[in-house]
């Protein structure tokens, strides 16, 4: 990928790097920058590594995930649950402000990591292929995943 490419598709999801840092950030407007800088220079570092095996956008969700969370895997001094604020619920701005928009994304707030990288990419509309690719899974965990993490979404709101 020549500089050029990499900017970009760099520039073409930019709004996929922000809401992994949003994600894992909790809250902290600090701690998010921190990680969305850290994302960009683990891809620019890396992004000659990039051999086409996978979709660019796969590739870019790959390394913000693995970056934010070793990252938040560093910090072990953060709380478990957080609430979520105006700034976590506008992760994608482009849809309109609701008030089950903002519940749906305070009870993904409550699920684990792993879990909330999972449903992220479901939400964003990623195929399960493309899921697996990027989680490093099976298609079928993948479905098995999903159908786990709606169940602990509904124990939650309950």
């Amino acid at each position: 990928m020549t500089d050029d490419q990499f900017i970009a598709h760099l520039e073409q999801y930019q709004r996929l790097l922000h809401s992994i840092s949003v994600t894992f950030a909790r809250g902290d407007a600090d701690t998010e920058q921190d990680i969305y800088q850290e994302i960009l220079f683990n891809l620019w570092r890396y992004r000659h590594r990039y051999n086409g095996d996978c979709s660019v956008k796969n590739w870019f969700y790959r390394v913000g995930l693995n970056t934010a969370i070793t990252l938040w895997r560093r910090d072990k001094k953060r709380p478990d649950t957080v609430p979520i604020t105006p700034e976590l619920a506008d992760i994608h701005p482009d849809t309109p402000d609701d008030p089950l928009r903002r519940e749906l994304y305070r009870l993904i707030d409550l699920l684990p990591k792993d879990d909330q990288a999972v449903i992220y990419l479901y939400i964003d509309g990623a195929s399960e292929a493309e899921m697996a690719s990027v989680l490093g899974i099976s298609t079928s965990n993948v479905g098995v995943r999903i159908h786990r993490i709606k169940q602990k979404l509904k124990q939650l709101k309950n």
